[in-house]
């Protein structure tokens, strides 16, 4: 049984967090503080560490950063949660500090769970490395064998990987295998089963202005913004770059279609850069008025089950769609039924 700290100054966001993880069979420790959060993880030697940022006694950043110069707690994975912290230089000051991620609340609770199983079996892997790495110095005759052992235990654990690292959401090889598993079950039940397709506008050139950092923010952000505005039963992948796709059982289009429009409602009206963030950019003006706004595009369909024996048409016309939408003007939503 793995055991988390949970290290908050919030009681009720530690209970939340504690009922949460003791529903999915961890073992929980708790601490109030920054200060406490150190005293607690020297004391229990916790698998991973959950660390609010602003804390009173002593925040999160200064705990992150005395954890990571001791020996006894540096190897301990730290995954930020902050509701105050939320802009790009936080995010990048934490993960510079040797944190693992940096989660913006409120979050998903199974996507949280998701990052936090993932950093740990990322852990789990390095330690058998180095005990593998030692066991290969000791017996340099068997070398080329357990370097053979050690890439396929490489290979499996990218292979069986389902999220992503920088959101936290499912990965493209884990939609995959979802996707089928929906439309054959969708096909059996004679249920509706909806594809909503999504693409960051110009994100190309935001990365070109502001730097993949501030790419990679902005990504994380929206995919927040998704997982806030989707129901329980919906999938949410990020397929590759700026790509996402939700994947929406028992839905017919007409439904996909007001979750989508409320998810790039939301997009567009959410806050992604500050003043002081256009000032240390040195924009212009009109530069800073052409990237005040983050906006995304969507193509969306329900799968026509009559006639459709294989996922893959549905998913190049869904493309098609979203190309559309893209084309007409961006910041749009379009559906099949509405395909010119």
């Amino acid at each position: 049984m793995a055991k988390v700290l949970i290290v908050d100054d919030n009681e009720d966001m530690l209970d939340t967090l504690d009922h949460l993880f003791r529903f999915y069979e961890f073992e929980v420790c708790r601490a109030a503080n920054g200060q406490e959060g150190i005293q607690t993880a020297a004391k229990e030697a916790p698998d991973i560490i959950l660390l609010d940022a602003l804390m009173p006694v002593m925040n999160g950043f200064e705990a992150c950063k005395i954890l990571k110069s001791d020996t006894k707690t540096r190897d301990i994975p730290i995954i930020f949660l902050s509701a105050n912290y939320v802009e790009d230089e936080h995010r990048i000051m934490g993960l510079e500090m040797g944190a693992d991620d940096y989660i913006l609340k409120p979050f998903n609770a199974k996507e949280l769970i998701a990052r936090v199983k993932s950093i740990l079996h990322k852990k789990n892997l390095v330690e058998n490395l180095r005990k593998d790495n030692k066991y290969l110095i000791q017996e340099k005759s068997n070398a080329l064998q357990e370097i053979e052992k050690l890439q396929k235990k490489t290979f499996e654990l990218e292979a069986g990987q389902i999220t992503d690292p920088l959101t936290g959401l499912y990965n493209k090889h884990f939609f995959q295998k979802r996707v089928q598993e929906e439309f054959s079950r969708a096909k059996r039940y004679k249920l509706p089963l909806s594809l909503v397709l999504i693409d960051v506008d110009l994100f190309r050139t935001i990365n070109e202005i502001f730097g993949e950092k501030t790419g990679d923010y902005i990504l994380m952000r929206i995919a927040n913004v998704i997982l806030n505005n989707t129901r329980n039963t919906d999938v949410v992948f990020r397929l590759e770059a700026n790509r996402f796709v939700i994947v929406l059982p028992n839905t017919d289009e007409t439904g996909a279609y007001y979750e989508a429009e409320r998810i790039r409602s939301a997009v567009d009206q959410t806050q992604f850069f500050d003043q002081n963030f256009y000032e240390l950019k040195k924009l212009s003006p009109k530069r800073k008025q052409d990237y005040q706004r983050v906006t995304v595009s969507i193509g969306l369909l329900e799968v026509d089950l009559k006639s459709t024996k294989k996922i893959d048409p549905a998913l190049e016309l869904a493309e098609k769609i979203l190309q559309q939408a893209k084309s007409s003007g961006r910041n749009k939503t379009l559906r099949h039924s509405k395909l010119s």
